[in-house]
């Protein structure tokens, strides 16, 4: 009776780690918003960084910033029976159901850089958007403290794509902190989408609709290097430390943010480590599938980049 019980025992331990424990090779679904974003290309780099490194095989499909098509790509994943998803949502709430599937079936997804809307993934990794938001508020306010010897000024905020966590929290900590600033006055926030082009045309009507903007907060870099060629082509892009210079702050540490930072025309990005998250996702994927125990919530490090130290540190947006 005991020996038939270990037998039991050591079967069903077997079947828990599925892929491994038959020695096949272990099939990642990964699951990407668009590519059509630096950010995201380096995320995309760290995953199959991390594929190489753990001797995974690795199937990617491409959103192109569909939500539909997400949707339709995770189902699939799950028809080929992956072992485990990782998955970059393009909408929180939209992915939801096609998760939910995915989770039922006994498929474990990990969750980066955005949330999915109520659902509770086998991990989510992601940067304190929250605390780089409020870091936002708080470098305008020192940047204005500069210019006029008080914190006070106004500000525009190029809002990220609504539907993503990622955007609401960064927005969520911006405002938080604001508040400890009476000084400051928003006097606009409009959604860009994380889109260079859509920035380009927002930050041009608002900056004509408010000509004594200060400063101007972007939710990624798409935003802030899209503002930065609208104030060119309205003329009233003007260097750190120049009459009229207008504060730039944005997020992520793409390559055009950090070469603008070193011209002198945007002052800071907060820079994300895309890389980093990528690999991460895998090496979480792969503990779990070995029955090992991995973060529910797991945060990567963030650094706001300015001309000081720009080329004083590895940027992964240049490695």
């Amino acid at each position: 009776m005991k020996k038939y019980m270990r037998v039991l025992l050591a079967a069903l331990f077997a079947l828990a780690l599925g892929a491994f424990a038959q020695g096949d090779k272990v099939v990642i679904g990964y699951s990407i918003s668009t590519l059509n974003n630096a950010f995201f290309v380096g995320m995309t780099k760290g995953v199959e960084n991390g594929a190489k490194k753990y001797g995974v095989n690795l199937i990617t499909v491409n959103a192109n910033g569909d939500s539909a098509k997400q949707a339709a790509d995770v189902e699939d994943l799950i028809t080929k029976g992956v072992d485990a998803i990782i998955i970059n949502p393009r909408d929180a709430e939209a992915i939801a159901p096609a998760v939910k599937k995915a989770l039922d079936a006994g498929i474990p997804v990990f969750a980066l850089d955005r949330g999915v809307t109520g659902v509770e993934v086998t991990s989510f990794l992601e940067t304190d958007n929250v605390a780089m938001g409020r870091l936002a508020a708080d470098l305008i306010a020192e940047a204005m403290k500069k210019k006029y010897g008080e914190v006070k000024g106004n500000v525009i905020e190029l809002v990220g794509l609504v539907g993503t966590t990622a955007a609401r929290d960064r927005g969520k900590g911006f405002h938080e902190q604001l508040e400890k600033y009476p000084g400051l006055k928003l006097v606009a926030s409009q959604p860009a989408d994380f889109n260079q082009e859509k920035a380009f045309t927002v930050t041009t009507n608002l900056v004509l609709a408010h000509p004594d903007v200060d400063a101007i907060y972007g939710h990624n870099d798409d935003n802030t290097v899209g503002a930065a060629r609208a104030l060119k082509a309205m003329g009233k892009l003007k260097k750190v430390g120049e009459p009229g210079h207008i504060y730039i702050v944005g997020i992520d540490g793409i390559k055009q943010a950090l070469d603008l930072i070193r011209q002198g025309y945007i002052d800071c990005t907060i820079s994300q480590e895309p890389v980093l998250m990528g690999e991460k996702a895998v090496e979480f994927a792969v503990k779990y599938l070995k029955g090992e125990e991995v973060p529910k919530h797991f945060y990567t490090p963030f650094t706001p980049v300015t001309k000081e130290n720009v080329d004083k540190r590895k940027n992964w947006a240049e490695q």
